[in-house]
C-alpha cells in the first residue's frame, strides 16, 4: 500500500522517474494532486483515473497526464499495482510545446490519457535505454520528441516555405555545431544557447528538415570517426569511446554495434 518514486535522470530540460505503486495505493477515496506537469508511460499493470474530465483506465497502451491543476484519485482494479515511467519538463519547454492549445492559461493538459501510438511506445523503450546508457543528449531528444507527439493535433502538416527554409538553415547552423565538438560534451541546452533557440525549437527543426533526430547525427559522427581510428586505438578502445564523448566503454560498443553490425573488436580482428 505504497508509492515509490526513483529518479532515473535528471537535469535542467527534462526529469525521468520510476512509479512503483502497490496494488493498495490510492484506494480511490481521496483525491491526490502532482506537483508538477508531466505525462507517464505504464510499463506493468493497471489502474483507474478519476478526474473532472471522467474515468480513464491507465495500462501499457496508453500515456498519462498529470497535471497540476488537475486533482483525482487512483484505484487499483487488478491485482499488483502498477509501474510508470514518469517524465516531466522545464516550465518553459511545456509552455512551447502548448503554445497553440486553447483553455484555462494555468492548464498544461487537455487530456487525462491518450491511446499510445507505436512511435511513442518504441520511443519510450529508446528513452529507457538512453538512460541506462547515461547518453543525456538522446535521454533529452527522446523526451522532448515523446512530448511533441503527445502535445501535437493529429495531422499537424510539414513545415513549407518560409518556415522551411528557417528550419533547414537552423539544422545546418547546427551541424556545423557538432562538427566542431561532437568528441566533447553535448548537450541540447548548450548547442540551442548557441544557437539562441529553444531545445525543443531546435529538435523539431532538425527532424523536421532532415528526417532524423541530433543524437542520430551525433552519434553517426562519433561512430564514422571511431571506425577510422580503430587502428590507431587497437589496444586502447575504452580511451577511443571517452575520446570521441561516448560515457563509457558499453555505450561506445552498443552504438558502434548497432550502426555497423559488428562490435570494435570484431572489426578490428578482421583487419
Amino acid at each position: 500500500m505504497s508509492r515509490e518514486y526513483r529518479t532515473l535522470y535528471a537535469s535542467p530540460l527534462v526529469t525521468v522517474g520510476d512509479v512503483l505503486c502497490s496494488e493498495g495505493c490510492g484506494h480511490g477515496r481521496h483525491e491526490e494532486h502532482c506537483t508538477a506537469a508531466s505525462i507517464a508511460f505504464v510499463r506493468s499493470g493497471t489502474f483507474v483515473r478519476r478526474d473532472r474530465m471522467g474515468k480513464h483506465v491507465a495500462d501499457a497502451t496508453r500515456v498519462v497526464f498529470f497535471d497540476p491543476t488537475e486533482p483525482y484519485m487512483v484505484d487499483h482494479p487488478l491485482p499488483g499495482g502498477d509501474r510508470c515511467t514518469s517524465v516531466s519538463f522545464a516550465p518553459a519547454t511545456l509552455r512551447e510545446a502548448l503554445r497553440p492549445k486553447r483553455g484555462e492559461p494555468e492548464r498544461a493538459f487537455d487530456k487525462s490519457t491518450l491511446a499510445g501510438s507505436s512511435e511513442m511506445h518504441l520511443l519510450h523503450r529508446e528513452l529507457l535505454l538512453a538512460v541506462r546508457l547515461g547518453d543525456g543528449v538522446m535521454v533529452e531528444e527522446t523526451a522532448l520528441r515523446l512530448l511533441q507527439l503527445c502535445t501535437e493535433d493529429e495531422g499537424t502538416p510539414r513545415l513549407r516555405g518560409a518556415a522551411a527554409n528557417r528550419a533547414a538553415a537552423l539544422a545546418a547552423e547546427a551541424q556545423v555545431l557538432i562538427a566542431e565538438s561532437f568528441a566533447e560534451r553535448v548537450t541540447l541546452e548548450s548547442l540551442a544557447g548557441q544557437l539562441g533557440v529553444s531545445p525543443f525549437r531546435l529538435c523539431r527543426a532538425f527532424r523536421q528538415s532532415t528526417g532524423g533526430s541530433l543524437h542520430q547525427h551525433l552519434m553517426r559522427l562519433r561512430l564514422v570517426t571511431a571506425l577510422e581510428k580503430l587502428p590507431e586505438y587497437r589496444e586502447r578502445l575504452t580511451d577511443l569511446a571517452f575520446d570521441l564523448g561516448f560515457s563509457s566503454h558499453s555505450h561506445f560498443t552498443h552504438a558502434f554495434r548497432g550502426y555497423f553490425g559488428h562490435s570494435p573488436s570484431a572489426l578490428l580482428t578482421r583487419g
